[in-house]
């Protein structure tokens, strides 16, 4: 005959090898541990918990954690957390982090005291997987934020069915927003400069229609809330689902300003070399021409010629020295007199010399020097002083003048010398001059304005 008693009792048992099979089946591990002085033992403990150790529920019985390998740091934190749930008599969930059979693992535990005793029952599940996936997700957000920090790129995304927008701080601040403050498609809108907005626009539905596989690839420029223009590459690809409608668009933004802008100093120098290599042909032609006029025979003509190619070679030295911009008028001449030493003094304040007038000036010079060399102070034991001033600002008044040269007067004929001074400083400096024989030497005045020559030199 059946009792009530008989009854509950079964229905007890049932339920219970109906909680272990739960338990089993479903990877969790429980039990109850017995605090000792300065350990704790396993008083229960169900298969899947016996197994983590390779025993049997029966054999874990009694096993300290110091038996069952746990070292002196995870003993230690153990003991800590089983003494203050008894003392609080609280039930405490944590993760709890241990080494298995020389490996790292993680276990979400709750653990509950039983009342009366010394003893805590406790239930914990293996999350090592979800640990070790959290890590790797950490390790590479850390990865990701060193390349977008490395690269100087910019996060953005875009939700097409919500029309959200997510952008990162770096993204944020290309836009003139702040950490925090909420972007949007509108706003990406506005920022875009007027004459790129329709082509932007354009590649962006079109990415989103399927085009080029999805991918979004645009040079433009923004406006920022204080009108500063910047240009950005931006780089998306749209996400579609198998029926082919978009779902999200996820890209990045690069700060391209500093490389848009060298690449027009780029074309602004090609075309300025292009311009300057035609110019410096024109001069050399004109050159040739002229000495090839006025030469008596191919070695007159090689001499005069070589020397002006000369003279121009070492002006084009100053003026590489700084990047063809301009010359200094004190290197120039100092440069173009400097083999006749101390017989000439330069002396004048600073002026720096565009290209063109830096050219023609470094051949009026030659012509002097060479000038002085054949028939002036430098044949005879004179000197020549080249001093310039500044006769109001941007105009400067050039004056070269020989002494201990003798007597000197005009030629019945002009040479081609001269001729060359008076048409480089009246056409290629934009400037005037004047010629003094004095009895005692040379002296030739030449005034311009710094900054209007216009190439080529003249012919």
């Amino acid at each position: 005959m059946t009792t009530d008693r008989d009854l509950g009792r079964s229905t007890s048992d049932v339920g219970q090898s109906l909680l272990g099979a739960l338990l089993e089946a479903t990877g969790i591990m429980a039990g109850v541990l017995e605090l000792r002085e300065d350990d704790f033992a396993y008083i229960l403990a169900n298969r899947n918990l016996a197994g983590l150790f390779n025993l049997t529920p029966d054999e874990i019985v009694g096993k300290t954690g110091r038996d069952l390998g746990l070292d002196a740091r995870d003993l230690r934190a153990a003991l800590r957390t089983l003494r203050e749930s008894l003392k609080g008599g609280q039930i405490a969930h944590f993760e709890h982090p241990r080494k298995i059979a020389g490996r790292r693992a993680w276990f979400y535990v709750t653990i509950a005291p039983v009342a009366g005793g010394r003893r805590v029952s406790f239930v914990s599940v293996d999350i090592t997987a979800r640990k070790m996936a959290e890590l790797e997700a950490e390790r590479e957000r850390a990865r990701l934020a060193m390349a977008l920090e490395a690269t100087a790129l910019g996060l953005w995304e875009y939700n097409l069915q919500t029309l959200e927008a997510t952008w990162d701080d770096r993204t944020l601040d290309f836009y003139g927003l702040g950490p925090g403050e909420t972007p949007s498609f509108k706003l990406y809108r506005q920022r875009l400069h007027p004459e790129d907005r329709d082509r932007t626009i354009g590649a962006y539905d079109a990415a989103i229609a399927g085009a080029n596989g999805g991918k979004f690839l645009i040079e433009h420029r923004i406006v920022g809330p204080d009108g500063t223009v910047r240009w950005l590459r931006n780089i998306g690809q749209v996400v579609f689902r198998k029926d082919g409608s978009a779902v999200r668009m996820l890209g990045t933004a690069l700060d391209i300003t500093a490389e848009v802008e060298a690449r027009e100093r780029q074309k602004l120098l090609m075309a300025e070399l292009n311009h300057r290599v035609k110019n410096n042909l024109a001069t050399v032609q004109s050159i040739a021409v002229q000495t090839a006029r006025r030469s008596g025979d191919m070695t007159e003509f090689l001499d005069k010629f070589e020397g002006r190619l000369g003279a121009l070679a070492r002006t084009h030295d100053v003026l590489t020295q700084n990047a063809w911009t301009q010359a200094g008028l004190a290197a120039l001449l100092q440069r173009e007199l400097a083999s006749f030493g101390d017989r000439v003094r330069v002396d004048g304040p600073p002026v720096e010399l565009p290209a063109p007038q830096a050219l023609a000036l470094g051949l009026i010079i030659h012509e002097l020097a060479t000038n002085a060399a054949k028939h002036g102070a430098f044949r005879a034991e004179g000197t020549v002083s080249v001093t310039w001033t500044e006769l109001e600002p941007g105009v400067v008044r050039l004056v070269w003048e020989e002494g201990g040269a003798g007597p000197t007067e005009p030629g019945k004929v002009e040479g081609f010398g001269m001729q060359l001074i008076r048409r480089l400083a009246a056409g290629d400096l934009r400037g005037s001059h004047r010629v003094a024989y004095l009895a005692d030497g040379l002296r030739i005045e030449i005034v311009f304005p710094v900054g209007r020559a216009m190439g080529p030199l003249s012919p």
